[in-house]
């Protein structure tokens, strides 16, 4: 097997969920046994280990940090967006010609090797950019309108990138699907869901005791998210704590959800924590008595959305309420291992919200059923997966 290159524009630390599923899934390819170096910007003081351990990793033998030092300027994305990719193609030209092989969900990255190296990278799609670009106003809630001409040509990238790579990865059935219509067919894709933390010594926890009931969301806070749809919802259901993990000081999504809390008279009992390191959701999770994932039905969330925190909450035991939508249909289903409920309506999300507190023991059915189900969407399973791939490109 060569050697791994996972080139990332992310900050180290990032508690975002692209920050996580890059990182864990490097520790977890590294875990099976592959030469895995992680490259990303540098913009922490703390010592590489120490970071680590806030995404609960002890690093592995075989993981490898590179930080890259990346130019800043007050205000300016494209400077260091230049910087990290001109940093990153170095090191990856180099990994390449050594033999090695890059694999990366940065889709400029992506097309710039393989302009000049057309075998040995791979590339992860977690969404369909082009797609996503058109409906970038309404997915964050900007008055953003989008540009035909940009889009056609994200467009090509992404066309361009489909036929030279040498391997695919999708991470759902519904991105790989997207592509194929787009661009034809293609050899070597794989659809690898993302993935959640199952230790090896696992026993059920049963059902959070704690009172008034906790229910969970962690994630953004755009619009497409859901949050504002939870929110009324919660409106409705009493006698129960809403928690929300997400959201940074200042940014327009925080102050819209506070405000919308604040109108519905809901501030007594929700808890707005913020972005929070990795090993805080795991506990917020033991804690919650239902997890939910609210997203609205968009071109992106409809098809093209793997949410770790889904994951997490099977990986937890916790009963789970999520979107009717084809992308959550690829892991739950309605009445086995959740409760799936149509997107974008409060009093249908109330209804399932309720019905799980009632009946605790259909609460504890839908979570042990996904709770057993969980170990397929370890980081370790994806590992597993995505390691067979690298494995015909050797």
């Amino acid at each position: 097997m060569r050697s791994l290159l996972i080139p990332a524009d992310i900050r180290f630390p990032l508690e975002r969920a692209n920050g996580v599923q890059i990182v864990k899934t490097a520790a977890a390819l590294a875990r099976r046994g592959l030469e895995t170096t992680l490259a990303l910007r540098d913009s922490d003081p703390r010592a590489t280990v120490e970071i680590l351990r806030l995404f609960g990793i002890e690093p592995p033998p075989k993981l490898a940090v590179r930080r890259l030092a990346v130019r800043h300027r007050q205000g300016s994305f494209v400077v260091p967006r230049l910087s990290f990719l001109v940093r990153a193609s170095l090191l990856s030209f180099r990994h390449l010609h050594r033999g090695g092989l890059v694999f990366t969900r940065d889709l400029q990255l992506a097309d710039l090797l393989l302009s000049l190296q057309p075998r040995r990278v791979v590339y992860e799609a977690h969404a369909v950019e082009s797609l996503m670009y058109l409906e970038r106003g309404a997915l964050y809630g900007t008055q953003e309108k989008a540009s035909p001409r940009k889009a056609a040509r994200i467009a090509g990238r992404e066309g361009r990138v489909w036929r030279r790579a040498a391997g695919f990865v999708a991470t759902t059935a519904g991105i790989r699907d997207s592509f194929e219509e787009r661009h034809g067919g293609r050899e070597r894709v794989r659809v690898v869901p993302n993935g959640c933390e199952v230790p090896a010594a696992r026993a059920f926890p049963g059902l959070s005791r704690e009172q008034p009931t906790r229910v969970l969301y962690a994630g953004q806070l755009y619009p497409w998210k859901g949050v504002d749809i939870l929110v009324e919802a919660m409106a409705q259901v009493a006698e129960t704590r809403l928690v929300i993990l997400g959201g940074l000081p200042g940014e327009a999504d925080l102050v819209r959800i506070r405000a919308l809390v604040e109108r519905l008279g809901l501030g007594p009992r929700t808890e707005m924590l913020g972005t929070v390191p990795q090993v805080r959701v795991a506990e917020e999770l033991s804690r919650a008595g239902v997890v939910a994932v609210p997203f609205l039905k968009t071109a992106m969330s409809e098809r093209h959305t793997s949410p770790l925190k889904a994951f997490e909450a099977m990986a937890a035991g916790r009963p789970l309420v999520a979107s009717d939508l084809p992308a959550s249909r690829e892991i739950l289903r309605d009445g086995e291992n959740a409760l799936l409920v149509p997107p974008g309506e409060a009093p249908a999300l109330a209804a399932a919200l309720r019905r799980l507190l009632g009946e605790p023991a259909l609460a504890e059915r839908l979570a042990r059923a996904a709770w057993d189900e969980a170990p397929r969407y370890s980081w370790d399973a994806r590992a597993l997966a995505l390691a067979g791939l690298f494995e015909e490109l050797s």
